[in-house]
């Protein structure tokens, strides 16, 4: 029983190692520079709009914080804080990602046949 289960584990990695030795290294770069395209459309897209949005709730959860007591006040003042510095953050990853993102994908070599937008 555990012969077979040997024989057959060695035939499983054989068969899997033959697959991937067999893929040709200028179809994996030019995949994985269209896939970090993809990312980058998606950072430069979305990105944005949730950075704006986290950025007003700051400053409804700080305007809100201010018509209680002074614990709630000081609750809210945390929250919008953070917050904050979350879409703050955000608009950073927006302007530097694309920059390292295009690094990155330039590595590949196949970035002069692939429009990354």
């Amino acid at each position: 029983m555990k012969m077979s289960n040997y024989l057959l584990s060695l035939a499983l990695v054989a068969v899997m190692g033959s697959a991937v030795f067999a893929t040709n290294p200028s179809t994996v770069g030019t995949t994985i520079a269209s896939q970090l395209c993809q990312l980058k459309a998606l950072i430069v897209t979305i990105l944005p709009t949730i950075a704006l949005i986290m950025i007003l709730i700051a400053g409804l959860a700080y305007a809100a914080g201010q018509a209680f007591g002074a614990e709630t006040k000081a609750k809210a003042q945390g929250w919008a804080m953070s917050l904050l510095v979350g879409g703050i953050v955000g608009i950073l990853l927006v302007v530097v990602a694309p920059v390292l993102i295009d690094a990155f994908a330039g590595m590949s070599g196949s970035m002069k046949t692939l429009q990354c937008y």
